[in-house]
């Protein structure tokens, strides 16, 4: 069972930003799939997908500044913004976890994760996307 199912309204018509979204989309339905199947209690498992989702993430949101200084795009610090607080909500969940490993944790977690990266890629990330394609990015 998947939390987020990728749509084709999603895309932003830029693959390297658009297969980065699906591999987002892929690790928060793993993590939620641990929930659904009640596996939360593998520590081992979880800090895996905890530092994928935050490697991936990073990895992805680089991706993106790169291509903010590179065009000078206008709307730079607000995006950089949100990047900081997704991170820092990351990591507080990450910490509530290591704290109680309860599935309350994970709940939160995948709201969290499910509501922020959909109002994300089809809000803050569909800012840039007109001039990411007029600089030709693919």
């Amino acid at each position: 069972m998947a939390l987020i199912t990728w749509q084709d309204e999603y895309a932003l018509g830029i693959e390297e930003i658009d297969s980065q979204h699906k591999k987002i989309v892929d690790i928060i339905n793993r993590l939620f799939q641990m929930f659904t199947d009640k596996d939360t209690r593998d520590e081992t498992k979880i800090n895996g997908i905890f530092q994928e989702l935050v490697d991936y993430a990073n990895y992805h949101f680089s991706t993106e500044e790169k291509y903010f200084e590179l065009f000078s795009y206008p709307g730079t610090s607000a995006h950089l913004e949100l990047h900081e607080k997704y991170r820092a909500k990351v990591e507080e969940l990450k910490k509530q976890y290591e704290t109680d490993k309860g599935e309350a944790v994970f709940f939160a977690l995948t709201n969290f994760l499910q509501d922020w990266w959909v109002w994300h890629i089809n809000n803050a990330d569909r800012a840039y996307a007109p001039l990411f394609k007029e600089k030709g990015v693919k």
